[in-house]
């Protein structure tokens, strides 16, 4: 009954907090199954976290380790203790994702996280003898702070956790008030579920239980309490220790060569610094207008009410614990240094940014211990005033206060949640093929191997079809990767081009692609169409079915899937649609005939009021089809010329290494000026000498653009538009 009189007490609360999180994040739990963060930048990162989920739960399902993988940025092998895999969310995952799937659940985290933020907050400050109205201000400043609700626009599911922090005060209390060595244990756990949230939650819990250690201390009754409070610490601390080196991720930490990454520098130690003047004179609305990481802070009115209290008497000698515990964490937020009168003066992150190899770079992410301890000493401080005042004036001072901080935090901003990539059915087919001695990797182009410290490619997001494919794959992030796997990805000569990093080399590329093909293995490439420039498109798609290791397989919405040669499926036949018996057609500009065009193509257009493609910018244009073997073929086309007529010269070769020539089939006159048709014939021996895989060579005399002749001001060079190409078994 005790238990249940608590928790009527505080469902009023559950509810204040769950609804203004719905509120707050609108766009996002209204749309849970449709939407995903999307930062206010326009940028997003929510991608890796969920990976991360699915990630741990398949390792420890199949007794792996999880903090090792291949599975991302392959085929490298990575230590993943620097890296964000927030793995405590293990169980929490495993629990709701049979229920609501996996994009509900990874959604519905960020709300939980922001609602448990302000519960527990609150119910800390209650239980440290704060009064209703000021805990609940002290829980929302915590839970919508201009950190809370930047991280959560990114999806940042291990930098939402704050609510880590309340636990570890209540933790401690806890071991202070009853000396026992239950609780001693439990803060144990609760720090070691910290660690294996983030490396950096639990340096925030350490920056607050230090200065709170050291209170018991000073407030124990003998020398014998304090011996034991001593004791229960180093019990608690064991107890981390060990989860820590048994599960991890302690051993795999002092595994990971830090020798092998690239430090931050001072310059990006500053730029992810909170300015000095901030808490000082403050810009009003600052918070509201978030784009980046580096422009958060505390707020106006939390820094009025620090700098006033620091003047306001009370007898509540606890609020100075709050405000030394503050310090530590608020001075690193300064980052490596300050600036006054141009000079330079050392500050002491320099000293957490050596401890850690340089792997510490954002001194901004220390703002949740500070506001902590700071909120803290505000509720101290004023509690007592608010006890004094009279209901209805207390009533309107909080509700006045509340609606400021809204104000003042932004936190009926819009959330900025946006549509995920489109799903696409041949990664669940790719999902359920399972060889023996076949662990494929799987190449999205344009890849994005990314890591915190250096952006190579695009379309890292790649990495959310990770736990749908459960294959390895290049593109996605983590948080750091050696620098000679950066060199890797950015100057080999088919990685750099995939990664847009180097122009394309073909001959090199196509050699390192067969290896690859052969040595990872790769088992499929996809082509994202919507990802890229049109150029670069054309030029991939060129590429790629010039290759003898890739086989079109098929296209799905914007996206162009590639099986490799090693796969054990083997390669599938080109064959154009099928119209009738014999009866072969590609429509040029409709979607699938992207398999099956090579170089000297532009991308499909409406031309003459038909969907079709140029040909132009170069004088040949390739063609690739299979036919099966036996009959000779007629190739009829449909084509006209752009505005002079043009002579094209077809011919016939074998795309794998046959055992023909190329062979001339003839020439055909193109006019300008509507649609004709042109028929040729392959002969049955020329097929068959290709083993039915035929690439075809239309080659125009000339070309011209629209702007020099003053047309438009379109300066592509063209040939001949080309609206279908039929191929038809003769009658033997």
């Amino acid at each position: 009954m005790r238990y249940w009189g608590t928790i009527r007490r505080w469902l009023p609360v559950i509810g204040f907090f769950a609804l203004l999180g719905a509120v707050t994040l609108y766009q996002l739990v209204s749309h849970l199954n449709s939407r995903v963060p999307a930062q206010i930048n326009g940028e997003w990162d929510y991608y890796h976290f969920h990976w991360n989920m699915w990630w741990v739960r398949h390792a420890v399902l199949n007794g792996l380790d999880p903090f090792y993988t291949d599975m991302v940025l392959a085929p490298f092998t990575h230590n993943l203790t620097y890296h964000s895999l927030t793995a405590s969310l293990l169980p929490l995952y495993m629990i709701m994702e049979p229920i609501f799937g996996h994009l509900r659940s990874a959604n519905l985290m960020i709300w939980l996280f922001v609602v448990l933020t302000g519960l527990l907050m609150t119910g800390l400050m209650r239980r440290q003898g704060i009064s209703r109205p000021v805990a609940l201000l002290g829980g929302i400043a915590l839970a919508f702070s201009p950190y809370m609700l930047d991280h959560a626009a990114s999806g940042h599911l291990n930098l939402i956790t704050v609510f880590w922090l309340p636990v570890a005060l209540f933790l401690w209390e806890k071991v202070d008030s009853t000396c026992a060595f239950r609780w001693a244990a439990l803060t144990g756990v609760g720090l070691w579920g910290m660690w294996m949230t983030d490396t950096l939650i639990v340096f925030w819990a350490g920056l607050l239980l230090a200065p709170y250690g050291a209170w018991s201390l000073i407030q124990a009754e003998d020398r014998r309490a304090r011996v034991r409070v001593v004791l229960l610490g180093i019990l608690a601390l064991a107890v981390t220790v060990a989860l820590a080196w048994v599960i991890g991720p302690l051993r795999q930490t002092l595994d990971f060569d830090t020798s092998t990454l690239e430090p931050a520098r001072l310059l990006t130690l500053r730029y992810y610094s909170v300015p000095a003047k901030t808490y000082v004179l403050p810009s009003l609305g600052k918070a509201q207008r978030l784009g980046f990481e580096r422009d958060e802070t505390i707020g106006v009115l939390l820094v009025a009410a620090v700098w006033i209290g620091l003047f306001v008497r009370s007898k509540d000698r606890m609020r100075w614990l709050w405000l030394v515990a503050a310090l530590t964490p608020l001075v690193f937020t300064l980052g490596p240094d300050v600036k006054v009168f141009g000079t330079r003066i050392p500050l002491p992150f320099r000293l957490v940014h050596e401890a850690f190899d340089g792997q510490m770079r954002t001194p901004i992410r220390f703002l949740p211990p500070a506001m902590t301890g700071l909120i803290l000493f505000v509720a101290h401080t004023y509690d007592g005033y608010v006890r004094r005042m009279r209901v209805p004036v207390r009533t309107a001072v909080v509700a006045a206060l509340v609606l400021v901080l809204f104000l003042d935090y932004g936190v009926f901003t819009p959330y900025p949640a946006t549509v995920p990539p489109p799903s696409y059915d041949f990664y669940t087919m790719m999902r359920h093929e399972h060889y023996p001695d076949y662990d494929y990797v799987v190449i999205d182009v344009p890849s994005g191997p990314y890591t915190g410290w250096r952006l190579v490619g695009s379309h890292p997001e790649a990495m959310v079809y990770g736990p749908v494919h459960e294959k390895r794959m290049v593109s996605g992030l983590l948080s750091r990767m050696p620098l000679d796997e950066h060199v890797f990805f950015e100057n080999t000569a088919l990685m750099g081009w995939l990664t847009g990093s180097l122009p394309l080399n073909a001959d090199r590329a196509a050699v390192e692609l067969k290896r690859y093909v052969d040595e990872w293995p790769v088992g499929y490439v996809v082509v994202h169409q919507d990802w890229m420039a049109q150029d670069r498109t054309l030029e991939t798609l060129a590429f790629f079915n010039s290759h003898t290791s890739l086989c079109f397989v098929e296209v799905e919405g914007d996206a162009v899937l590639y099986r490799t040669s090693s796969h054990p499926k083997g390669c599938p036949p080109r064959l154009p649609p099928q119209v009738d018996s014999g009866d072969y057609t590609i429509h040029f500009g409709e979607p699938g005939d992207e398999g099956f065009t090579g170089h000297g193509w532009y991308g499909p257009e409406t031309i003459g009021g038909e969907t079709a493609r140029w040909a132009g910018g170069r004088q040949e244009a390739l063609l690739y089809a299979s036919l099966p073997t036996g009959p000779a073929y007629s190739m009829t086309f449909r084509a006209t010329a752009f505005e002079e007529t043009r002579t094209v010269k077809v011919v016939v070769g074998s795309r794998v290494a046959g055992d023909i020539q190329p062979e001339q089939l003839g020439f055909v006159t193109i006019e300008p000026g509507g649609w004709r048709d042109y028929t040729l014939s392959i002969p049955a021996d020329v097929v068959a000498g290709a083993h039915g895989d035929i690439v075809l060579s239309l080659s125009a005399d000339g070309m011209v653009s629209a702007a020099a002749l003053g047309l438009s001001a379109d300066e592509r060079p063209l040939t001949v538009a080309y609206d279908w190409v039929r191929f038809r078994a003769e009658a033997e």
